[in-house]
């Protein structure tokens, strides 16, 4: 079960009421793990497309990369570099989430924080190869970062 208490929301208190009575349904026969994280909302469809249409478009301009296929590989190669590799006994290196699917092999969306930092992970690894990777436009990451600070 998941519960999200919303900064500012009118029915904070609510949902703090249902989380409490949920946590007093929990059967004493087992124990129970309850994890509290910050919420921050899932990236954008500004942030995807920003991060293949402006990223993804440069880098293959300035490469020579042509075609889906070519930026399926570039998609695949930055969640690599980004969230790291692991071993895949039938496809061999693979990376160990990508922006739509984690860890588990699950669907899940990564967060506009991640979004944000992978973007300029993507531009910092681009420039060490001469690559220039534009912001999508000049207020780009200030109206990001301001946005995902309300969100959480």
């Amino acid at each position: 079960m998941n519960y999200v208490l919303h900064k500012g929301d009118p029915n904070r208190d609510m949902v703090r009421a249902n989380l409490h009575a949920f946590i007093d349904r929990l059967p004493d026969s087992k124990s129970w793990e309850i994890e509290v994280t910050a919420y921050h909302k899932t990236r954008t469809g500004k942030q995807r497309r920003s991060l293949f249409g402006v990223a993804y478009k440069a880098i293959m301009e300035q490469t020579g990369l042509r075609g889906s296929r070519d930026k399926d590989r570039l998609h695949e190669n930055m969640c690599g570099e980004f969230f790291g590799w692991k071993d895949d006994a039938l496809l061999g290196r693979v990376p160990v989430r990508t922006t739509t699917i984690n860890e588990r092999g699950e669907k899940d969306e990564i967060t506009t924080i991640d979004a944000l930092e992978m973007y300029s992970h993507i531009q910092q690894i681009a420039a060490e190869y001469g690559v220039d990777v534009p912001n999508p436009d000049p207020f780009w990451r200030e109206k990001a970062e301001r946005e995902a600070q309300e969100a959480a």
